[in-house]
């Protein structure tokens, strides 16, 4: 792996983890936060290994998997589709705060499209 992309993901696990540590202390918009982070920064990473440049600047998880050629399922599209909907209310105090049973899903979703991505780097 490059140490570029290695950087990039190095930044990837640390903000799942921290997400992990915010729905623990239901810190719940701060984890969907990390959640979307990990996730765009993994497709980064994988921009920069495949591409050899740096990635487009963009938080569009869905663009930057097709860009990308991912051979995503329709269930990983949807909810990478969901979870790029979420970063505007994750951030700013727009629209209801989220509950923890919907934050949890998203965790378990991005820890589990975060390990399949992850596998794509060498």
């Amino acid at each position: 792996m490059k140490p570029e992309t290695e950087r990039w993901v190095r930044r990837a696990e640390e903000d799942l983890r921290a997400a992990a540590l915010a729905l623990e202390h239901d810190l719940l918009s701060h984890c969907m936060f990390l959640n979307h982070e990990a996730i765009e920064k993994v497709l980064k990473a994988i921009w920069i290994d495949e591409r050899g440049e740096a990635a487009e600047k963009t938080h569009n998880l869905p663009y930057l998997a097709k860009e990308l050629g991912l051979p995503l399922s329709g269930g990983q599209m949807e909810f990478l589709r969901k979870l790029y909907w979420e970063l505007i209310p994750s951030r700013y105090p727009e629209g209801p705060e989220p509950d923890r049973e919907t934050v949890t899903w998203y965790h378990e979703q991005a820890k589990g499209l975060f390990s399949w991505l992850r596998q794509m780097l060498k």
